[in-house]
């Protein structure tokens, strides 16, 4: 009888590179599932469904989140079957992070093989977490712990694990001031395998230019403290500029009315590489309405961002933002996802399942 009853809470959407019909999300309390481009959608795994994604060289790798640090990778297509645990490090770390934290995989072809995740700082995996066969021996989901350290190979970038060392960018090390939260974004970029943006729910904003570099040695510039223009609001969204990986697109949650010095909910903002920041706001004519993501369109230079009621675009050399698309209704949407090649935009959608708007 729900043949067609489109109603699941979807977190985000990830896509297949060499399949532009295929993509998979994550579902409130209902498991991880994808589709082929039909309405029809089969689940991969059960329980709580946050992020997912593919490598971006070998679809049949997969990987899916529960809740909190709860990660698994699937070398087998998706294969129900043989999920295996690989988040086991970062949840037997002394570390927390939100009922959603953020986890991406490198878009990237050279680094295919690595995972970024968030918790109070940012963890990194460059071989899908582990070796498959001692993974699905040892670590099969159905029989292991999530947080069984000896599953996955996830390493801190920065320093080791904890709330106030090196590699927290959330703790008093990068400052006495919007200390507390977890990070809530991770972005990497397809221009090149070093540069990682990441933001927090203490609205710290931070870029890394050797991500891709040996864990202990990475280093995260914090950008928030160059400007006294940038709310202190929850960052939510960030859309790396492909053309000048020093720049980016960051977005907030939250109401101007209550930082009235600190108007604004989408910056463009620019490192000056050597410890300078700039952050300028691009509201224009959009209304005072929380946002929750951003993503950029390099082939048009297009900026895309929603929001609790509804998705923007504001086209490139414009000032103003219009409602992108005609048909979707009003509904939240926690994440957007671009597939600049395919030329598709995917809304997830808090209750109305997943929205594409084909892109020209």
């Amino acid at each position: 009888m729900n043949a067609g009853l489109a109603d699941l809470q979807f977190m985000s959407v990830s896509y297949n590179s060499s399949n532009p019909f295929n993509v998979q999300g994550g579902t409130q309390d209902n498991g991880t599932f994808q589709t082929f481009g039909s309405s029809t959608w089969n689940q991969e795994i059960y329980g709580d469904g946050g992020q997912s994604g593919f490598n971006h060289n070998n679809s049949f790798l997969r990987f899916n989140t529960f809740t909190g640090q709860a990660n698994d990778g699937n070398f087998q297509n998706g294969n129900p079957a043989a999920w295996v645990v690989i988040g086991g490090p970062i949840a037997a770390s002394p570390e927390g992070s939100l009922f959603y934290p953020p986890i991406i995989a490198d878009p990237t072809s050279a680094q295919a093989g690595s995972i970024f995740q968030g918790s109070f700082g940012v963890w990194r995996t460059q071989d899908w977490g582990g070796n498959q066969a001692f993974l699905e021996t040892n670590c099969a989901e159905f029989t292991t712990a999530f947080n069984n350290p000896a599953c996955g190979d996830f390493v801190r970038l920065g320093g080791p694990a904890g709330a106030n060392t090196a590699g927290s960018l959330v703790g008093a090390f990068y400052g006495g001031d919007r200390v507390g939260g977890a990070i809530n974004v991770i972005e990497r970029t397809t221009s090149n395998t070093s540069t990682a943006w990441a933001g927090t729910t203490g609205a710290r904003v931070f870029i890394s230019t050797n991500v891709d570099g040996p864990a202990a040695s990475v280093i995260w510039n914090r950008l928030d403290p160059h400007t006294t223009v940038d709310p202190s609001r929850v960052v939510t969204g960030i859309a790396i500029d492909p053309n000048n990986t020093n720049h980016a697109w960051v977005t907030y949650s939250g109401y101007s009315a209550f930082t009235p010095s600190q108007p604004g909910h989408v910056f463009s903002v620019s490192w000056s590489g050597a410890g300078t920041a700039s952050f300028t706001n691009i509201d224009f004519n959009l209304p005072d309405i929380p946002l929750t993501s951003v993503v950029f369109d390099p082939l048009t230079g297009d900026l895309y961002t929603s929001s609790d009621f509804a998705v923007f675009r504001k086209k490139a050399g414009v000032s103003q933002w219009d409602i992108a698309g005609i048909g979707m209704p009003i509904v939240e949407v926690p994440k957007l996802t671009i597939n600049p090649n395919a030329r598709r935009l995917y809304a997830a959608t808090h209750g109305l399942s997943v929205w594409s708007l084909p892109l020209y």
